[in-house]
Order: structure tokens, then C-alpha cells, then sequence
């Protein structure tokens, strides 16, 4: 349940107080990682306000929060004769719920891979087992059996910075258009989550087209190929047993969304039966989830439709013009496949003021990636 907007201004007082102290201490910035009106709060207050500020709009806040200096100056408001102290600290945690809400949809990064947590330095060592003849043995209880050696294979994560600006302009701020504001900062969240899960994918399908053996630390990749325009079920078992056979049983199913050349299966052959119903639920209500398939979850990767973009990847320019005019489908360990480290997520950079330092600003993230066991990887190739 949400709170009225004087709730939050009582409830976030003291936080707000010491998120201005900050800013008077250190260089001009603001992100909710460094000081947040939710920092003291329980996590029903929590929940209460981050619902109240994702259900208005940002005109409609600061209408209600009187932040004049945010209005043109033949603009009238009427809550109030006065803005409470330390109201526009209530701004930036609007912005930075809406830019969270608004790539988690197109964000697969955190549902398909393994996210580590972050270390200090620019690079994070990988540990990975070679689970390979490391088996019990029969004896007695007490006696003395053979010892086994875990084999350790170590990899490397190196996160970059990527990074996008939404044109929002002078005039927009002058003109208070906080609408159009709104859309480019939508649009710019979506971006880097499509651009996040682009990243995350790139290590499987970069080493998987022979090139290199970088993005692994251990392992050859399964493959299956589906030998048409279709994706059988008999391919998805086929998949499923490779990955299981070394070990690695799959949780997690990727897809691309083709651009007009279909991923599902109707049959194993022309009049064939169909599946039965139940060995999927899906869930076309939007977004990259897709639901589920034989209890997997099932998620689908935005494509472009033309040959440059498999994967979408022709957006990524540094990644564009790398695969052939194959589609492909990815079977997947999470655990044990692709392994995610994320040290900055949609910060805002220069960003003090809550709506005039939007103007030109820049919205960046920093994540790396690696296949830790390319075995716990299977591609289903489509022709």
C-alpha cells in the first residue's frame, strides 16, 4: 500500500537531511548506492513509498512537492505556499525506480546467468571445478579410503563501462516538459538493458563460432542441431541431456525472438502430434519472459530481423557482423554457465540538482562476463 506524499515527507525527514549534508560534503553527484531517503526505514515504509513514487508521474510530483523553481514562472501552485525542506531529495529516488523498473524488462543479465558479488579491483578471478573423476568408493565405516583432487581452473571477469545519453535539453527543462523528459529516460533504460543481456550472451556466442576460446574457462560447448526452421522437442530433450550428462543440468532456456522465422514447435514432423499443452506455460503478456517450458524458465531475446543482428548484436556495434545467418538457442546451467560480474548499474553521472542535471546526462553501467563451464552450455542451431 502506498503513502500520500506528506506521509513520505514526514517519513524520509532525517534521510533527507543527511543526503543534502552529503552533498554539501563531497562533489556533485547523487545516487541511492551513496544515501537514499529509504536509508533508516523499515521495509513496509520502504515498499509503501517506492509504490507511491512509480504510480505518479514526474510532472505530478513535483506539482505536488510545490517545487516552483522547477515550473515556468507563470505557473501557479496551490499545494502549498512553500516546498517542505529537503522535498526535491524526493526526486532522484523517483528517477533512479523508474530507470530500474524500466530496463528490468528488457534486463536478462540477472535471470540467465550466475551474478557474482563485486570485488574491489578491475578484474575478478573465477574458480571452476573439473568435477571429473572426483567420485566416492565403496569401503567401511571408519576406514581409510582413496583421497580425491578437486582440479581448479581459474578465469578472468574484466567489466566495462558502457553508457548512454538521453537528449534531454534545456528547452525541455525551461518549457517544463517533463512528460517527453520521462520518455527519453524510458527509452534510454530499456536501451542498456537490451545492450546488459547482449553482453551477457556475447561470451557463449563468440566462442561458439570458433573465433576464440577467451570467454571460457573450461569445457566444450554441447551443441544440437535443429536442422531447420523449427525447434522440435526431441532437440530440446537432446539438449538437455548433453548438458546433464556432464553434469551440469539446465534451468534455464534463451531464445531469439527470429524476425519472422518461428522458434516453436508444433510437431516433430508435417502432421504430427502436437506436445501436449501442459509441457509449456507460456506468458506473451510482454517483456523477454516467456513463461516456462517443461519447468524451465523460458525467456526470448529482442532481435532486429536481419542477418547482421542475430542476437541483436548489430546494435552492439563493436559486436556487429560476427555470426553466420543462423538463429540460435541457448539450454543453459545458470550456476554453472555464464558468470556475471556487476559493479555500477544506471548511475547517473554529474548528477546533483534533481531535474537540471538532466540535461546532457549520461546513464552508465559496468559489468563483465565469462562461461565458467561451457559444458553447462548447449546451442540449438536453427537453420
Amino acid at each position: 500500500m502506498g503513502f500520500s506524499l506528506q506521509e513520505i515527507l514526514s517519513k524520509t525527514e532525517q534521510s533527507r537531511k543527511e543526503v543534502e549534508a552529503q552533498l554539501d560534503q563531497t562533489k556533485p553527484s547523487f545516487h541511492p548506492y551513496d544515501g537514499s531517503i529509504y536509508t533508516g526505514l523499515n521495509d513496509a515504509d520502504k515498499a509503501g513509498i517506492y509504490e507511491t513514487l512509480r504510480s505518479v508521474s514526474l510532472a505530478e510530483l513535483l506539482w505536488k512537492l510545490n517545487l516552483k523553481e522547477y515550473f515556468g514562472p507563470s505557473t501557479t501552485l496551490t499545494t502549498g505556499t512553500t516546498a517542505a525542506a529537503g522535498a526535491p531529495y524526493v526526486i532522484p529516488d523517483k528517477i533512479y525506480a523508474d530507470l530500474h523498473e524500466d530496463a528490468r524488462g528488457m534486463d536478462l543479465t540477472p535471470l540467465i546467468s550466475n551474478m557474482k558479488g563485486d570485488t574491489p579491483g578491475a578484474t575478478l578471478k573465477i574458480d571452476c571445478e573439473d568435477r571429473d573423476g572426483f567420485l566416492p568408493h565403496f569401503g567401511s565405516s571408519g576406514g581409510e579410503g582413496p583421497t580425491e583432487t578437486l582440479k581448479i581452473a581459474q578465469g578472468t571477469i574484466t567489466p566495462r563501462t558502457f553508457s548512454i545519453s538521453p537528449s534531454i535539453t534545456n528547452d525541455m527543462i525551461e518549457d517544463s516538459q517533463f512528460d517527453l523528459m520521462e520518455a527519453h529516460l524510458r527509452i534510454a533504460a530499456q536501451a542498456m538493458g537490451d545492450w546488459s543481456t547482449k553482453m551477457c550472451l556475447y561470451p557463449v556466442m563468440e566462442d561458439h563460432r570458433g573465433s576464440t576460446t577467451t570467454y571460457r574457462v573450461t569445457g566444450d560447448y554441447n551443441t544440437v542441431g535443429a536442422g531447420g526452421a523449427r525447434i522440435y522437442l526431441s532437440d530440446f530433450l537432446e539438449a538437455e541431456e548433453a548438458n546433464a550428462l556432464d553434469g551440469h543440468p539446465s534451468d534455464v532456456y534463451v531464445i531469439p525472438s527470429a524476425g519472422g522465422t518461428s522458434t516453436m514447435f508444433m510437431g516433430e514432423a508435417a502432421g504430427s502430434p502436437i506436445p501436449p499443452l501442459d509441457v509449456w506455460k507460456l506468458n506473451f503478456s510482454g517483456g523477454q519472459s516467456l513463461g516456462s517450458f517443461l519447468g524451465m524458465p523460458m525467456y526470448r531475446v529482442i532481435n532486429d530481423g536481419t542477418t547482421a543482428g542475430k542476437w541483436a548484436v548489430a546494435a552492439v556495434q563493436w559486436y556487429a557482423g560476427l555470426y553466420s545467418t543462423h538463429w540460435h538457442a541457448l539450454m543453459m546451467n545458470k550456476k554453472d554457465g555464464i558468470q556475471t560480474v556487476r559493479k555500477r548499474w544506471l548511475r547517473i553521472e554529474n548528477y546533483s540538482d534533481p531535474i537540471k542535471d538532466l540535461k546532457g546526462a549520461v546513464i552508465s553501467a559496468r559489468q563483465g562476463h565469462l562461461v565458467a563451464h561451457a559444458d553447462a552450455v548447449c546451442v540449438i542451431s536453427l537453420a
